[in-house]
């Protein structure tokens, strides 16, 4: 084609969404503005280019979307009762909101070279931040006063590298010659910078977890032993031998002193966190059926506390059965459960990686609220969605 003819072919609507969402993809790791304003700006145009008009036969061909509305339309009927304000309840809503994005996003991901772009704007997002943490921690520029080796907080920070490191695993199984020698370097530099650099427990145990996953997706039982050995031969050094495995002997020494009646003793992240699950499950206790009510969180757990300006346990499956109860924990395992099983549906290359990013999620939500979370909600539906995406064929073209 010459360049005159390239320069009058039109750009579609569904070029224009699948270098969207490519850019809102990796916007999720630098930006919390720009996210939101290209989140509005698909919004926009999955409504203008008609693109909802397949809402209903999407949610038949993935039904993890229709998993992921059907817990936000939860937070919805939630937010009729309960004691939390009108402003509280909104405020909840806009938090969970992200789970909107898996059915928004699915059909601009319908075809294969729109989920490439997005793929390769995951990895140069996740290059970035990788390297920009090393060069953070050497002191060769910030994005924080204090110089800290993150773009966001380290506990994101530990679950993007760890979810990477992943996906350069298979990369490389798959790879040959120079190009399995950048990936394995790649893969071991993510290995260092998570224990030894950003040292988040929660990353740590989201690649341990993810490791021993790809050794059951890949390996055949002799490998799988073998991976198992060298895990446990690098976790046992990584703890005896560094002093960067401080928090995780501080951490096991706080839940060994609450066990033992004496939760004034420990490392006060982990220590905190389990007071929090303390409370939570007492308010769980109170409305176990049907919950507090959506934003009722922060009211009630002041009121069994005596603590202020605390707005979640540190934990997705408390937080959500503390507001919507029994019901609402039941369609979050729903929305998990859906991921379990439709992945197995997936081509391999997705499959994989759609069974990671259900182990990351799953770790993430007892430690963490990720869903509640502006840059692990965003990161999290988005990556779904695009693992989903080849379960969803085009039906019609609204260009």
């Amino acid at each position: 084609m010459k360049i005159t003819e390239f320069a009058k072919t039109p750009i579609t609507v569904n070029e224009v969404s699948g270098y969207g969402v490519a850019l809102f993809l990796a916007s999720i790791y630098f930006s919390t503005a720009l996210a939101i304003v290209l989140s509005v700006v698909l919004a926009l145009l999955w409504l203008a280019s008609g693109k909802f008009k397949s809402l209903p036969d999407m949610l038949k061909q993935c039904p993890v979307a229709l998993w992921s509305l059907l817990l936000f339309a939860c937070f919805i009927v939630g937010a009729s009762y309960g004691d939390a304000t009108s402003s509280d309840a909104i405020a909840m809503l806009k938090k969970y909101r992200e789970l909107l994005f898996i059915p928004l996003l699915l059909p601009f991901l319908t075809e294969q070279r729109y989920r490439n772009w997005a793929w390769s704007a995951f990895m140069v997002a996740s290059v970035i931040t990788l390297l920009g943490s090393q060069l953070m921690s050497m002191k060769v520029f910030c994005v924080e006063s204090q110089c800290l080796p993150y773009f966001k907080s380290y506990i994101t920070h530990g679950i993007l590298i760890a979810f990477f490191a992943f996906f350069l695993m298979h990369k490389a199984f798959d790879s040959k010659g120079m190009m399995r020698i950048v990936l394995l370097a790649t893969l071991l530099l993510c290995l260092y910078n998570l224990f030894f650099i950003a040292a988040g427990r929660t990353g740590q145990l989201i690649f341990l977890s993810l490791s021993l996953l790809f050794a059951l997706q890949r390996f055949t039982k002799q490998g799988l032993l073998l991976a198992v050995l060298t895990l446990a031969i690098f976790l046992g050094g990584f703890i005896t031998f560094s002093d960067k495995a401080t928090r995780i002997k501080e951490g096991a020494a706080t839940v060994q002193s609450h066990l033992q009646g004496q939760p004034q003793k420990g490392e006060f992240s982990m220590g905190e966190r389990l007071t929090f699950w303390k409370y939570s499950l007492q308010l769980i206790a109170e409305k176990p059926l049907f919950g507090q009510g959506t934003g009722n969180f922060t009211k009630a757990y002041q009121r069994v506390s005596g603590e202020a300006n605390h707005n979640n346990p540190h934990n997705e499956f408390l937080l959500i059965t503390e507001q919507l109860g029994a019901v609402g924990l039941l369609f979050y395992l729903g929305f998990l459960g859906s991921q379990y099983y439709y992945a197995s549906r997936l081509p391999n290359q997705d499959k994989w990686l759609a069974q990671g990013m259900l182990v990351a999620l799953m770790i993430s939500s007892l430690f963490n609220s990720p869903l509640l979370d502006h840059t692990e909600g965003h990161w999290f539906t988005t990556m779904i969605a695009l693992c989903f995406a080849a379960r969803v064929t085009k039906t019609e073209n609204y260009d």
